[in-house]
């Protein structure tokens, strides 16, 4: 161990010696244990030491010169110092070699610069001559392989350590704390409980939360019906452990963030709740400019280092850690001690699915805990999520306790505008009781055609799909929670026709659907949306299926999924227990049904290739949990309209005196006029020029058809037909 003096002197950074920052670390790493974050004494001691030795390396001259010089690392000249620092970590101090590779492999390779193995094997004498003032505190035997190994073997204590201290030095570098408290949110949920029985002293627990909360310390696979308080029921298993909440749609997860955040939490919510999805920080700022006090930056910050107790999110900004890109393992030893949910899993596809599943299986090896709480558990899924839990998850299916909400009536035809427009006359006649439809198609073309088709029919009609400039689709998904709310006053009657966007966990609840088949499970959901709570009468027919295919959209969806849901939902005919839609689902789309389909080989072929890959054999910027490729544009026609203001943001953006919070509100404020359109889409479009945002960023500004009515649209010569993907989903 170095000499007390040295450490004292030597710099880390500018203004902080590498003792002022080694002690920093250690605070965060005892923060961890203090929370018990870190649940085993031997991690504790590693973590300790590791945190000790990771900085050890920047003692040397030429690193102390760049310090003082400001300039580059000069690859000719310098070593990097996490690979110096491994030579410090003295095996004498661990209580056995497999402790000591665990620590020499942390420091070693938490930095990730080229090659490290090649660097300690090709450039020994610089090594040797940068160590040299400090020979007596160096070991002498190069044993790199085997710590590399116990990454590469994936041994949990390993990458424990190692995550760790990532967490620890991220946040003493950022000058945030690692971790809040996570102390609240079980005395928070019995206050809702008490002001629920303030207003009815009858209020209790349901069955399903009662179920979650008596199975707080395992795994959980449980279905149940929308409407029975599956938020409640995963927050009462979360309890006082550190949470994340999984959900696919990010309207939904802006409506569970600002529920939880009104509802529940009595705390101050910049040290209780996060969001984190790829609009967070728009949505931050938004909330700045509503009044909020925190600074959004330094939120931002923390939701991104997962430092707070409960985050709500989408999945891919958790479970890309499946490609073990340089510094996964941060993300893995959060979980290893936290709880988290996934919500609505039948909406991932085959290569979600096999990255989810992947995912689940380690955070399991890692001691984290795993809920799905779903309206719609897919057999194939259940089987997968056995496999990866082993006999550790109690299982449940409350479908048998949901209100009968839907009478259905399936129709093997196209969906069409006639069909909705002379049910709309009968509710205008007064024929039928309720106010609002909502139509669902397969694909955005088809929904536009649909709006253009019945926009004049004398009532409101709106339209909500994923290729909306960032400002006009937050300003129709809050529209559509309004008009969708259970016992609202819409002012009138409604008409919104949407897309798949609205299937998973949107909390709206409209008298009538018609919707196209893609799937049993999107079906179903899509049928969440329609007398959601159970309140309203279901005399007559309020959900219209219709099986026929139109266009190209279906060409997306599984034909062994589709046709047997098709076989499945055909003769349906009147009312549909929630029962009877897991019958369906388990009859039809069992996990036998879906051997040799696409989908299975498709989950088995990504699962697969995750598996096979090397440790950080992909780099972190490579990582896309999706392979479908978008491109973020701003219509031609939003862009002069909004010229000024845009070119003024960009100024902003090039002024060295402008803060950095500033800066990301300006290009905030620029991304608000932008949409993202699939790569094949935007190679259909004239791109006149683009706008320059930061050294590498640029967005094209794309000479297309674009409204605030029915969003982007390509030009007429150059139109293909677009399905509603469902990767637009998670973006």
């Amino acid at each position: 161990m170095l000499p007390e003096e040295l450490l004292k002197q030597a710099k880390a950074k500018e203004n902080q010696s590498i003792r002022e920052h080694t002690d920093l670390v250690t605070e965060e790493a005892q923060t961890l244990i203090r929370l018990g974050c870190v649940k085993d004494s031997r991690i504790e001691k590693l973590l300790i030491k590791t945190c000790e030795y990771h900085d050890y390396g920047k003692i040397n001259q030429e690193f102390q010169q760049r310090i003082e010089k400001k300039y580059k690392f000069q690859e000719s000249k310098e070593i990097p110092h996490n690979i110096l620092s491994y030579f410090f970590v003295d095996e004498k101090e661990m209580d056995s070699k497999e402790d000591y590779q665990i620590v020499a492999a942390a420091v070693l390779y938490h930095h990730h610069h080229g090659e490290i193995k090649s660097v300690i094997k090709n450039k020994g004498d610089l090594i040797d001559k940068l160590l040299e003032p400090y020979k007596k505190y160096v070991k002498k035997k190069i044993k790199e392989a085997r710590c590399y190994k116990v990454l590469a073997d994936r041994v949990p204590d390993a990458i424990l350590v190692k995550g760790l201290l990532h967490r620890c030095d991220y946040s003493a570098s950022a000058g945030i704390t690692c971790e809040y408290p996570h102390d609240f949110l079980q005395q928070d949920m019995e206050n809702l409980l008490h002001s629920w029985q303030e207003k009815d002293s009858q209020a209790k627990w349901n069955d399903l939360q009662i179920f979650c909360q008596n199975h707080k310390d395992t795994n959980l696979l449980v279905s149940a019906p929308t409407g029975m308080g599956k938020t409640e029921a995963a927050l009462l298993w979360m309890g006082n452990a550190k949470g994340f909440f999984v959900l696919p749609l990010r309207t939904a997860i802006n409506a569970m963030y600002h529920r939880i955040q009104g509802e529940i939490i009595s705390g101050d919510k910049e040290e209780c709740l996060a969001l984190l999805h790829s609009g967070t920080m728009s949505y931050y700022l938004k909330q700045q400019e509503a009044g909020r006090e925190e600074d959004p930056l330094e939120y931002y910050t923390r939701s991104r280092q997962m430092a707070l107790p409960l985050t709500i999110c989408t999945m891919d900004q958790l479970f890309d850690f499946v490609y073990q890109y340089p510094g996964y393992e941060y993300k893995l030893a959060t979980f290893s001690y936290s709880k988290i949910v996934i919500d609505e899993i039948q909406v991932y596809d085959p290569e979600l699915l096999a990255y989810l599943i992947y995912g689940i299986n380690w955070i399991h090896k890692m001691g984290g805990q795993i809920a799905i709480l779903t309206a719609t558990m897919p057999p194939f899924a259940r089987k997968k999520l056995r496999e990866a839990l082993g006999q550790e998850a109690a299982e449940a299916d409350f479908s048998g306790q949901g209100l009968i909400r839907h009478n259905v009536k399936v129709r093997d035809a196209l969906l069409n505008s006639e069909d909705v427009l002379a049910f709309y006359r009968q509710l205008k006649d007064g024929n039928l009781p309720g106010k609002t439809i909502l139509v669902v198609c397969n694909s955005i073309e088809i929904a536009q055609q649909m709006h253009d088709e019945l926009k004049d029919c004398g009532t409101e009609v709106n339209l909500l799909h994923s290729q909306f400039i960032a400002l006009d689709r937050s300003e129709k998904e809050t529209l559509i929670l309004e008009d969708g709310k259970t016992g609202g006053d819409t002012g009138g009657y409604k008409i919104w026709i949407a897309t798949s966007i609205v299937e998973a966990s949107l909390d709206v609840d409209f008298d009538y659907l018609f919707t196209e088949l893609s799937d049993l499970f999107s079906l179903f959901q899509r049928m969440g949306r329609c007398n959601r709570k159970g309140m309203k009468s279901i005399e007559h027919y309020n959900c219209f299926v219709y099986l026929q295919k139109q266009g190209k959209a279906m060409k997306f969806v599984d034909d062994t999924i589709y046709s047997c849901s098709y076989e499945a939902i055909k003769s349906v005919d009147g009312l549909l227990t929630e029962a009877e839609k897991t019958q369906l689902i388990e009859e039809a789309l069992s996990a036998e049904n879906m051997e040799g389909s696409d989908y299975a080989k498709k989950y088995e072929e990504v699962y697969e290739y995750i598996d096979n890959l090397f440790m950080y054999e992909k780099a972190k910027k490579d990582v896309v949990l999706r392979n479908i490729q978008s491109v973020g544009v701003i219509p031609e026609s939003v862009y002069l309209r909004h010229e000024a203001f845009i070119q003024e943001q960009l100024e902003n953006l090039n002024k060295p005196e402008l803060s950095a919070r500033d800066k990301v509100q300006a290009r905030e404020r620029i991304y608000q006029y932008s949409v993202s359109i699939s790569k094949y889409r935007f190679e259909a479009c004239r791109c006149p020029e683009e706008l320059k945002i930061g050294k590498k960023e640029r967005i094209p500004i794309v000479d297309c058809d674009y409204s605030r009515e029915k969003g982007f649209m390509l030009k007429k010569q150059d139109s293909v037909e677009h399905a509603e993907q469902r990767p637009s989903q998670f973006l």
